[in-house]
């Protein structure tokens, strides 16, 4: 239970630690997807070895296609019209400088915002972690703590980047995401689906970046 626990807010910690004790995206972003390399290594190799992966192809590609456009129009749609309501755009852009999301380095971050982050998240939480739940409880409740942890350290950034009560509200959606690709994970029994999905969501949010945030 205790090795469970270390595991579900691990990834917690290294966001805090990171991102609000070291005050640095860079840092934040080596400690984060250090830990889930770290934990779930072996996990990957399987991932990537596994037949699994050629199962229900062509429907799970269409699949996390068309989610990951709505999720996309979703995202940056929404904060589009109540950009104003969420943020405060040259607030954010000293906070974003503060944190080392600039210069030299951005194209790089962005990269792994968009395809590393995706696939490491989902490796973790839809595989790993999953693999790891489902032999102790139901498929329901399996979905719901990994979605619970996985939108729990998204809480950490979401408080200094966007306005209250929008910064609390901004979890809601990313635990409905994490519940849909755990179902994907569920029904197709592999992790492409929710990778390509995740990976569209994330480019709404890189959309939205170079849409009001980008100096």
């Amino acid at each position: 239970m205790l090795k469970s626990m270390l595991l579900l807010i691990g990834p917690t910690i290294m966001i805090a630690l990171g991102l609000h004790g070291l005050n640095s995206v860079p840092l934040t972003f080596f400690l984060f997807y250090g830990w889930l390399l770290l934990i779930s290594g072996a996990r990957i190799r399987q991932c990537l070895k596994s037949e699994r992966n050629l199962l229900f192809l062509k429907e799970g590609l269409l699949t996390g296609f068309i989610t990951g456009i709505i999720f996309l129009a979703i995202i940056f749609g929404t904060v589009s019209a109540f950009s104003e309501t969420f943020f405060d755009s040259a607030k954010l852009q000293k906070l974003l400088i503060d944190w080392n999301f600039t210069g030299d380095h951005q194209i790089m971050l962005i990269l792994i915002l968009l395809i590393v982050n995706p696939l490491l998240e989902e490796i973790y939480w839809r595989e790993f972690m999953y693999a790891n739940l489902i032999l102790k409880m139901n498929i329901f409740n399996t979905l719901l703590i990994t979605s619970f942890f996985y939108s729990l350290y998204h809480m950490l950034s979401l408080i200094s980047l966007f306005n209250w009560p929008i910064n609390l509200l901004g979890v809601l959606p990313v635990f409905l995401a994490g519940m849909v690709w755990g179902y994907f994970r569920h029904k197709f029994q592999t992790l492409i689906p929710a990778v390509l999905s995740h990976m569209l969501a994330d480019l709404g949010i890189i959309l939205v970046y170079f849409r009001f945030l980008h100096v």
